[in-house]
């Protein structure tokens, strides 16, 4: 598992990649399966006239060809086979039908039948896309076939066969080859990159999903800290008010019975004025109690 949360390309297993190679491979197999159907009974037209001999048993096994590969083409879905083989199956049997042309043909017409079979291999080349193994594994057996049918033709002699196009086509097997793998390695950079793009825009959309729920937090925060900012201040210039008006009256009469204490030497003066200052203390014990209760926002009065 990657440790980096960003590394988008990183979050990309073979589990999320395979699923998405297999339906960019799926369009090109079964348009090339498709392709095969048409095509390679229309190319019985050539063999009428290069191979006047044995067009007839060819077309048989170019119907035999394109029959196998739709079979294969509706089976894929039923027995949930997965797309190569789709490809796998035209490009062998076309494979075995290009080799056993070689059986049947004469010199002459051996330059045209290599330069058919490259045209195989490099169309074969711009659809097909599977892992490398899978190509070497059909060139070496369109190869062997090739030798083998090579071998029954008496009119044809190996020189000739790869002074004729032969060599080229070697090359144009080998060419197939890297071409195939080159594809396939960009196909799935190209797909990999799409899911980090597309795991990088749902990391992105959380996160602005997530920031909005922040906003919306902090904005219902801000107002309820408002609302009780105000609701303190109000009950500050209430104490103030309080303070100004209510606060200085018993102080004012506590101070003035304070000094007429000083200026009085009778005892039952002093119990008088004593029994003043503590009426007044108690109302000033009251105001600040009023006080209080304002600042901690209690309206209730005892």
């Amino acid at each position: 598992m990657p440790t980096n949360k960003f590394d988008f390309l990183g979050q990309v297993t073979d589990d999320k990649l395979a699923p998405e190679l297999e339906r960019t491979s799926t369009r090109f197999h079964v348009t090339v399966a498709w392709v095969a159907i048409v095509l390679d009974p229309v190319f019985a037209i050539t063999d009428y006239f290069n191979i006047a001999n044995h067009w007839q048993t060819l077309l048989v096994i170019r119907v035999v060809v394109s029959a196998l590969t739709l079979c294969a083409l509706l089976l894929r879905k039923r027995f949930k086979l997965p797309s190569f083989v789709v490809a796998l199956v035209p490009f062998s049997l076309i494979s075995m039908q290009n080799a056993y042309v070689y059986a049947v043909i004469d010199a002459d017409n051996v330059l045209g039948q290599n330069l058919n079979y490259m045209a195989l291999l490099i169309g074969a080349a711009m659809f097909v896309l599977w892992r490398w193994y899978y190509s070497v594994l059909m060139i070496g057996v369109s190869a062997v076939a090739t030798g083998f049918f090579l071998s029954v033709n008496k009119l044809v002699t190996p020189d000739y066969f790869f002074i004729h196009g032969g060599l080229l086509l070697i090359a144009v097997g080998i060419f197939t080859v890297v071409l195939i793998n080159t594809r396939y390695r960009l196909v799935v950079r190209e797909t990999r990159a799409r899911l980090a793009l597309r795991i990088s825009n749902e990391a992105i959309r959380m996160q602005a999903d997530q920031i909005k729920d922040i906003n919306e937090n902090l904005e219902k925060i801000v107002h309820e800290r408002t609302a009780e900012l105000e609701t303190k201040n109000k009950a500050l210039e209430e104490a103030a008010f309080i303070n100004a008006h209510k606060l200085r009256a018993p102080v004012a009469s506590i101070l003035g019975l304070v000094g007429l204490m000083k200026s009085t030497s009778t005892v039952e003066d002093l119990k008088q004025i004593s029994a003043m200052v503590q009426d007044s203390t108690e109302k000033l014990d009251a105001v600040v109690s009023e006080i209080t209760r304002t600042i901690e926002g209690d309206t209730h009065t005892p």
